[in-house]
């Protein structure tokens, strides 16, 4: 009891001084929005009410339309920008309400169309706003979609994609987000390319949430409009910079082109953890850094065309001299744009050079089947390049590499450093393997003869007792494996739950 006494009293001393104490000063993100006056609140809440209505009656009516169903979400990322201004203050002008206006105009106009049986937007030019929802927690959110001019409604032709990533405006909330893409095509429009604008989950350089945010947007354009997967080109500027570092590095084999702009791309020295003034952190905070680093993967620049753009005064130019230095040391030239006298923006002469350059290198696309791949990682969270899949490391969050190559002979070429099963996955069609024998993979020195070719091939590979390299039936699945590799890798890209004391 004496015991039980002492322990509640502590508790309690430790409660009261904190009571005291005043809490610490924090940053808001998005700031405090500003008041807007009563009988505009009231019309908006209206407005809201009265759209909210009007997507319930819809999701019912539309349950015998699953392709007009499909398309909700474009009404209901306007009564959502709306809904949380007004929910949480987050109208960061007073002029904003007429975005608002507009908003659930644009709301209650598509609300109808779908009533009617058509979509009138998803055949227009221009700007665009378009919404999903997420898998992460079944929100609705936005994405900004710029369809060519020369678009025709029921065309066939796969078109190229280019993904734009953002820079950093802690006032972007979704309500400013959908002023933005009503009046800006933004920076880049190659010609016949289709250009969407992810919202990100707000600002957070595409980590995590925003990460899945731009995947899940690509996914849906992918869904509705027939897209070319070898013409994907990704770009940004500022935050959208190093959203373009991250992607670029650990999803390497997905574009055709990349062009990060004046955007960090490491942890550690663009958040001062090193500082002199502070303890540095743990080695085991240490070891995720890996995680996010765009550095830690500069070698699987090898892969796709890169170029990268600075001011030629951008303090932000530092870090692209960093990722240079980096690259030389993998041995990856990295082709770089400097605008003369210019800080943190795109000097017009270099920008015009950079817009050439992506057209050009959207207009040829990448290989299906390159013959050579590099892939460095240090996670089964970023596990596949081209057509080679890593399936288990020996050790995580040490560095893996694998480099494959297609041999003359039809077989291939595999080196390995902390890999211990892989998997070889080429494309459908058409097969660039002779189908009259079992192709020779010689690994790490090792020869292994793979299974039969059929129209396409997967073959999978294990490292077994003495180091030794066979051929498995399936992809290794014991330990940690894709999507188990945390949970810190995968718990926010997905969905998760938090469990309150």
């Amino acid at each position: 009891m004496r015991s039980l006494l002492i322990t509640t009293f502590a508790i309690f001393t430790a409660a009261s001084a904190l009571a005291q104490t005043p809490p610490p000063t924090t940053k808001q993100n998005p700031p405090p929005g500003v008041a807007i006056a009563d009988a505009e609140r009231t019309e908006l809440e209206a407005g809201v009410a009265s759209l909210g209505r009007e997507i319930e009656t819809l999701r019912g009516t539309l349950q015998t339309n699953p392709a007009l169903l499909a398309l909700l979400p474009d009404v209901q990322v306007f009564y959502k920008a709306v809904d949380w201004a007004l929910r949480f203050d987050e109208f960061m002008d007073a002029k904003q309400t007429a975005s608002a206006k507009r908003a659930l105009a644009e709301g209650v106009d598509r609300a109808k169309a779908l009533k009617s049986g058509t979509a009138p937007w998803t055949t227009a030019t221009g700007p665009q706003i378009r919404g999903y929802v997420s898998k992460i927690d079944g929100s609705v959110q936005p994405y900004g979609l710029v369809m060519p001019e020369d678009f025709k409604a029921g065309e066939k032709t796969p078109r190229p994609l280019l993904v734009w990533l953002a820079g950093r405006k802690n006032e972007r909330t979704e309500l400013a987000f959908l002023d933005e893409r009503w009046k800006s095509k933004g920076e880049f429009t190659p010609p016949k390319t289709l250009v969407v604008h992810p919202y990100g989950r707000f600002c957070n350089a595409t980590k995590f949430a925003g990460e899945t945010d731009v995947f899940e947007a690509m996914a849906s354009v992918r869904a509705r409009y027939p897209i070319d997967p070898l013409r994907i080109a990704m770009a940004g500027f500022s935050m959208g910079g190093a959203s373009a570092w991250h992607l670029g590095t650990h999803h390497a084999g997905q574009w055709c082109a990349m062009s990060p702009g004046a955007g960090f791309c490491e942890t550690a020295i663009y958040a001062k953890v090193f500082n002199d003034k502070s303890e540095p952190p743990p080695w085991w905070e240490q070891s995720l850094f890996h995680y996010t680093n765009a550095t830690d993967y500069a070698a699987n620049l090898a892969n796709n065309p890169l170029m990268a753009y600075s001011g030629e005064i951008d303090p932000q130019r530092a870090r692209a001299d960093m990722m240079e230095k980096i690259c030389a040391t993998e041995g990856v030239k990295m082709e770089r744009l400097i605008g003369p006298n210019t800080k943190h923006a795109y000097e017009p002469v270099a920008k015009k050079q950079l817009a050439a350059w992506l057209d050009e290198k959207i207009a040829a696309g990448t290989a299906a089947m390159p013959p050579k791949v590099r892939f460095t990682t240090y996670t089964l969270r970023y596990p596949t390049m081209k057509w080679i899949t890593l399936d288990a490391l020996e050790k995580h969050y040490e560095r893996a590499d694998i480099d494959a190559e297609l041999v003359d002979e039809g077989g291939f070429r595999v080196k390995t450093k902390n890999v211990a099963a892989f998997t070889i996955a080429l494309p459908v069609a058409p097969a660039p393997l002779d189908k009259t024998h079992q192709p020779r993979v010689v690994i790490d020195g090792q020869e292994v003869v793979g299974p039969p070719v059929m129209d396409f091939w997967t073959a999978h590979f294990a490292k077994v007792a003495g180091g030794k390299w066979e051929v498995t039936a399936t992809a290794t699945a014991a330990g940690k494996t894709h999507g188990l590799t945390g949970p810190i890798d995968d718990a926010f890209v997905d969905s998760f739950i938090f469990i309150r004391p």
